[in-house]
């Protein structure tokens, strides 16, 4: 009995092409091009990361929201004593604004647009790499 090729019927054929794709996009994937954002604001540095530079200076805002904007400190400890803090299990700062739409709004909308607008006015600073 002859030994099949797995060429002869094309699937082989076909399955060497798509691994062969498959190793091209994992290697070209590599090399996106990703922007870097470094925010000094109050004192501290907040790093952002995307592929976009708006949305790496943005990410930089978010996190400075998150860690260290003091209104965001105070509706959170407000809400992390709240009934709905305490359903939620007290998360953290970071974990919180998963939680409750009011604290994602207002680290995303909020204090991501005054922390915008402190950039556009020198009252923060950003510098943004894309490699």
């Amino acid at each position: 009995m002859p030994v099949k090729s797995p060429f002869r019927n094309g699937s082989g054929f076909a399955l060497s092409v798509l691994f062969l794709l498959a190793a091209v996009l994992a290697c070209s994937s590599g090399s996106a091009k990703k922007c870097t954002a470094r925010l000094t604001l109050d004192g501290g540095t907040f790093v952002g990361e995307d592929v976009a530079e708006e949305k790496a200076t943005r990410n930089a805002c978010n996190k400075y929201c998150r860690e260290a904007d003091p209104g965001y400190q105070a509706i959170y400890g407000e809400w992390l004593d709240s009934p709905a803090g305490k359903a939620a299990g007290r998360p953290s700062k970071e974990e919180a604004i998963f939680k409750d739409k009011d604290l994602m709004d207002y680290v995303t909308v909020t204090c991501a647009n005054e922390c915008l607008a402190r950039i556009t006015y020198g009252r923060a600073k950003v510098e943004t790499k894309c490699d």
